[in-house]
């Protein structure tokens, strides 16, 4: 961040931000962003593409202005520190006075994913100015039980959490908008042979837990018909809730432009032994559409199927929810200040990589000229910051085979050069004005 000409800090939750402020009278930031998190066994692109790339877009659209003749030219760069490496540094002031539209703001959010506290968004919550709204403070770490207040208490010295956390939240009023490019996690644009997309809406999602306490016994000595199985029960829940999710619409079903997908990624079993009754289970309940009441619709019916099956089976159980976020729509102008940054890319990329890379890349150039419109099934901290930002868009990357939450996660470097340089044109066109000549370190 500090070699793009930022202004770097660390925040009371674990945020990285990264500022450059314009000198123009009533400027405002461009807000862009991901996660720096992953979840268990992930990869390395879901979350840090983002961050690398928005770093790379300020770095490059500074260095073109100035290629271009602004601020001096590539001359007010002075003495570089490791020239030989062909690394670029760029002073702040300077940084800064190139900005003649608005400010720029990098943000590498802290667990966006939710592992540590089974609460999504922390980061992102806590500068969209709700993470105290949403009791998060009280979300317990998964592994200690200890909540989020006293690990920031007595893990990062903070003395009095709510206020700082308070002290975090972003001035809507300061930000234009809010940009993040992520890896698309899904197949349709590799299927299609295209780089990147744009992003239309984000699908809300619930998660729930849901608790069955049994009668642990000896899997020997105890008849069939008087077992009160935790497992079984969770088994018949696992069921219910792929058929209520995979249903017709003439069975009352979601139709197919609803998104529904609902997911058991978590089933925990106690004591775990094979010659024993399980006497507890609990098993995460994920459910996602981009209609709310169509997702309503059906955790009212998963609440429901899981009292039913628990009384009919004897065994206690408790469902929590978790989770909720609201279906999210992006904002046309910033959908389409995407599209026609994509485009204006092509030369960019077409002067960035050598003839073999764009042999290899196949018709990348070309694709930047059509850029889809995907509805993205995932969450995203952009679903957060919208909250406080309603002007809010999204970049999609093509991943190889669409896999994500996976070491197998890929993005091919000519990939992350068209993203980054897609971005870096909508920032020159937001932010920067100038334009200019490529430099080698975009």
């Amino acid at each position: 961040m500090e070699d793009a000409g930022m202004a770097a800090h660390v925040d009371a939750v674990g945020n990285v931000h990264g500022t450059i402020a314009s000198a123009a009278p009533g400027a405002r930031a461009v807000l862009m962003g991901s996660h720096y998190d992953t979840v268990l066994d992930g990869g390395a692109y879901d979350g840090a593409l983002g961050i690398l790339v928005a770093i790379a877009a300020v770095k490059g659209a500074l260095l073109r202005a100035l290629a271009g003749g602004a601020g001096g030219g590539l001359a007010a760069l002075g003495p570089q520190p490791d020239e030989e490496a062909g690394d670029v540094s760029i002073p702040p002031a300077l940084a800064a006075s190139l900005l003649t539209r608005g400010s720029l703001h990098v943000v590498a959010f802290a667990d966006e994913e939710g592992v540590r506290f089974g609460s999504t968004f922390l980061g992102s919550r806590a500068v969209a100015g709700t993470l105290l709204s949403y009791h998060m403070l009280g979300s317990k770490d998964t592994r200690t039980g200890a909540t989020l207040e006293e690990v920031l208490r007595e893990e990062n010295g903070v003395a009095d959490p709510p206020s700082a956390v308070a002290a975090l939240a972003l001035d809507p009023t300061t930000v234009s908008e809010y940009v993040e490019v992520h890896i698309e996690q899904g197949p349709v644009l590799e299927a299609r042979a295209l780089p990147l997309g744009v992003v239309s809406g984000i699908a809300g999602q619930t998660r729930l837990l849901v608790h069955v306490n049994g009668t642990q016994g000896h899997a020997g000595t105890v008849p069939m018909a008087g077992r009160r199985d935790a497992l079984a029960a969770a088994a018949a829940l696992v069921y219910t809730l792929e058929w209520l999710c995979s249903r017709s619409p003439d069975n009352g079903g979601a139709p197919e432009e609803d998104n529904l997908v609902c997911t058991v990624g978590d089933l925990r079993v106690w004591p775990g032994a094979s010659n024993v009754i399980a006497g507890y289970t609990r098993l995460s309940v994920d459910i996602r559409s981009k209609t709310d009441d169509v997702r309503e619709r059906v955790v009212e019916e998963v609440v429901a199927a899981v009292t039913a099956e628990c009384e009919r089976r004897g065994v206690a159980c408790e469902v929590e929810r978790k989770h909720d976020a609201a279906a999210v729509l992006c904002d046309q102008g910033v959908m389409a200040g995407l599209q026609a940054a994509a485009k204006e890319a092509e030369a960019l990329v077409g002067q960035v990589l050598t003839k073999e890379e764009l042999a290899a890349a196949g018709p990348l150039e070309q694709g930047l000229r059509q850029t889809p419109v995907l509805v993205s099934g995932a969450g995203h901290d952009a679903m957060a910051i919208a909250e406080a930002v309603p002007k809010m868009g999204m970049m999609f990357v093509r991943c190889r085979g669409g896999v994500s939450h996976s070491p197998l996660e890929h993005v091919e470097p000519y990939d992350v050069t068209a993203s980054t340089a897609a971005l870096a044109s909508y920032l020159q066109e937001r932010a920067v004005g100038s334009t200019g000549a490529v430099h080698d370190e975009l």
